[in-house]
């Protein structure tokens, strides 16, 4: 994510009540009670409330249309998942509001309150048990907050939706944290004329009378918040670049010279693309792309496959920097995701020192520059210096200690351990992830097995040490 014109962002921590919806809950069987029950949280302190416990996610299948004029979302949500403790009951995230719901094809009880969607199977599940959970819901997802914030965009045109930590839940029901990263195909039903663009591929845009349902598909896991659909009036470009097929959409109706710019900016993506490759080992997904929805929602996201921007960062001109941080995250936050957000300083460290490694690429200031610009720059006595970025807490998770001190951390290690180390260790770090979940710990177990070196100093220095590092030689 990069938040360069929000960057003090933050994440507000306000509750807001959703209401409560009950179905017949009925009472509980003695097979059910024999049972257990799946947390209503995967456990990250930083957001207690997110994703669920008790079962993992393969695979999303997502059908939803969507009415412009009353800004209504109706959908089906699909889920195949596993057990890992038999469960009579478990947790889903939609804010949204379930109508039906369907485990292995048979109706269960359900209740919902605020995000929180309660499913009681018929039968309790077997630890180990794969099983599918459908969900029918609906809703105005642009009426809807959570911590005070929204992941919904009404445009003008149709509505996208964005947002980080949390977006799924304005769309579909989910296992909502990055902890729990899974497969998707997405259909999307909309007005003939009307785009429906999502992630990876498209499989078929499909007539059916004065409507069109678009079908993506991604066969590689990601985390719930990297999945997207944006709706809308939009000009698509399509083609294949440097071996790779690529799709830019930007809304019609944007000012015409914002338009060209993001335009320009898009079309450096494979370019981007390739220039990371050639550091941080081959690229993850088949494809590339970008969106460009017309509304101002401050901030850039690295939604796999295609980042979404807001054309804020184009109205004074094209921006290249911006597409590298988002396409670096297709590496280091999309292919390894955090296991908690404490660790967010692996994803916009390493996506801020991509630019970095652009800017001197292209004959401008060098990594050098950068660091010495920023150490310089702030006094010892300096908040900057003050936010343990390993652990910033979750009001602080897009301060902008984050980005930048995560990429002077990485300067530092880089020039500590040299070129061949620091890129085998940036390759490895993703290649050889098995579950494709990273934290502080891993990463540094990586990077001391691979040189040999005890690196503990130096990361609780930069990371954890809350004032200003002594640059030793």
């Amino acid at each position: 994510m990069s938040t360069r014109f929000v960057r003090a962002l933050g994440v507000l921590l306000t509750t807001c009540c959703l209401g409560l919806v009950s179905v017949v809950p009925g009472p509980a069987t003695a097979a059910q009670r024999a049972g257990s029950t799946g947390a209503d949280g995967i456990g990250d302190p930083y957001f207690p409330e997110d994703g669920n416990g008790g079962y993992q996610v393969g695979h999303y299948d997502i059908r939803v249309s969507y009415d412009h004029p009353s800004k209504r979302l109706a959908g089906t949500a699909t889920l195949t998942a596993r057990t890992k403790q038999r469960l009579t009951r478990f947790n889903l995230d939609l804010a949204l509001k379930a109508s039906a719901v369907t485990v292995d094809g048979a109706t269960a009880r359900f209740s919902q309150k605020g995000k929180e969607l309660t499913v009681s199977p018929g039968r309790a599940l077997a630890k180990g048990q794969k099983f599918r959970v459908a969900v029918t819901y609906a809703g105005v997802p642009e009426k809807i907050k959570r911590r005070g914030e929204n992941a919904w965009y009404t445009t003008p045109t149709g509505g996208v939706v964005v947002n980080q930590p949390q977006a799924a839940a304005w769309w579909f029901p989910s296992n909502d944290h990055p902890a729990d990263p899974a497969a998707f195909d997405v259909r999307v039903t909309v007005p003939k004329g009307t785009e429906a663009i999502s992630n990876g591929n498209l499989v078929s845009t499909t007539p059916t009378g004065s409507q069109a349902t678009w079908h993506w598909r991604l066969r590689s896991r990601i985390a719930t918040y990297l999945a997207f659909v944006a709706i809308g009036d939009y000009d698509i470009e399509q083609g294949t670049a440097g071996g790779r097929k690529y799709l830019y959409g930007l809304e019609k109706g944007l000012p015409a010279r914002t338009a060209a710019n993001a335009r320009r900016s898009l079309r450096t993506t494979p370019r981007v693309t390739s220039f990371l490759a050639r550091r941080w080992g081959s690229y993850p997904y088949g494809v590339v792309g970008g969106v460009v929805p017309n509304v101002d929602f401050g901030y850039a996201l690295e939604n796999a496959t295609r980042p979404v921007y807001s054309p804020a960062f184009f109205e004074g001109g094209a921006s290249s920097s911006i597409v590298v941080h988002e396409m670096a995250h297709q590496w280091f936050g999309d292919k390894v995701a955090v296991k908690r957000w404490k660790h967010i300083w692996l994803n916009e460290g390493y996506a801020t020192y991509s630019e970095w490694l652009w800017s001197q690429a292209r004959g401008n200031r060098s990594t050098q520059s950068h660091f010495n610009r920023l150490y310089r720059g702030y006094e010892a006595s300096n908040e900057f210096w003050d936010l343990e970025i390993g652990d910033p807490g979750a009001k602080h998770i897009f301060d902008e200690p984050v980005y930048d001190r995560g990429a002077m951390t990485l300067h530092v290690l880089h020039k500590r351990i040299g070129d061949k180390a620091f890129y085998k260790l940036s390759t490895r770090w993703h290649r050889d992830n098995a579950d494709g979940l990273g934290t502080t710990r891993e990463y540094i177990d990586l990077a001391e097995k691979i040189t040999g070196k005890n690196l503990d100093p130096l990361f609780r220095q930069w990371l954890f040490s809350g004032k200003k590092p002594t640059i030793t030689r």
